[in-house]
C-alpha cells in the first residue's frame, strides 16, 4: 500500500509538472486594433446610395479550426499551432475584417447577413476562400472568390471573381496575422472598386485569376 501512495504521488507531481510547462496559449484577430486612416477606393464627393450585406465566409475545411494552421514549406505537411489560436473562428475572423474594411474604404453600412430593406438597394458580398496558407516568416497567401449580387437594383449584375493576395512576412505570429490581414486588404480593395464601378487594378501582390459577369 505504502508503494502505491508513493507512485500516485510520483504521477500527480509529473502530471503538475506537465502543466505547468505547457506554453500558453495566445490569441489573434485579423481585425486592426486601431482604425487605420485608409483612403476610399474611388475618390468621390458624393456618399454611396447604397448599404452592403457580407454573408457568412467560406473557409478550407484544413484551416476552420480554432488554432492558426502553418504549411511547411519543404513538404506537403501543415501543422496547427495549438497555442496560437484565432480569437474567433476564422470565417468570422474574415469576414468581420472584410466588413470593416469595405465600410471604410466605402463609407457604407453593412447591414450584416440576413437583412434587407424591402426597397433599398443593397450588395450582397460572399466570399469564399480557396486557400488561406501560412508559410511562418516567409508568406501569408489568400486565394479567394467573392461574388457581388445586386439587391433592389434594376439593371445592376451579378459579378463573380477570383483573386490570389500574398503578403511577405518577418518572424512572429503577430507578423505572420498582419500578412494576412494585409492579403485580405488587397482583396477588399478590388472589391470596393467594383461595387464604385471601377475596372480592376491590382496592386503589388496580387493575381487576378478572372471575372465572370
Amino acid at each position: 500500500m505504502h508503494g502505491l501512495k508513493i507512485t500516485a504521488l510520483f504521477l500527480i507531481a509529473g502530471l503538475l509538472t506537465a502543466c505547468a510547462s505547457t506554453k500558453p496559449s495566445h490569441y489573434y484577430t485579423l481585425l486592426p486594433s486601431v482604425p487605420a486612416q485608409q483612403t476610399p477606393a474611388v475618390n468621390s464627393p458624393l456618399r454611396p446610395d447604397y448599404a452592403i450585406s457580407v454573408q457568412a465566409v467560406q473557409v478550407p475545411e484544413q484551416v476552420d479550426r480554432p488554432q492558426i494552421v502553418v504549411t511547411d514549406p519543404q513538404s506537403t505537411q501543415v501543422v496547427p499551432l495549438n497555442d496560437s489560436l484565432w480569437a474567433s473562428p476564422l470565417s468570422d475572423e474574415i469576414g468581420a475584417a472584410l466588413s470593416d474594411d469595405l465600410s471604410r474604404r466605402l463609407g457604407v453600412l453593412d447591414l450584416g447577413v440576413g437583412v434587407a430593406p424591402e426597397s433599398a438597394p443593397v450588395w450582397r458580398v460572399s466570399l469564399r476562400v480557396q486557400r488561406f496558407e501560412s508559410l511562418y516568416s516567409q508568406r501569408a497567401l489568400i486565394d479567394a472568390t467573392w461574388r457581388l449580387s445586386p439587391v433592389h437594383q434594376p439593371g445592376k449584375k451579378t459579378v463573380i471573381c477570383r483573386a490570389e493576395a500574398r503578403a511577405d512576412v518577418g518572424q512572429g505570429m503577430s507578423a505572420l496575422v498582419a500578412g494576412h490581414r494585409a492579403a485580405l486588404g488587397k482583396l477588399s480593395a478590388l472589391i470596393a472598386r467594383q461595387l464604385q464601378g471601377q475596372a480592376l487594378e491590382p496592386e503589388n501582390g496580387v493575381t487576378l485569376k478572372g471575372c465572370t459577369f
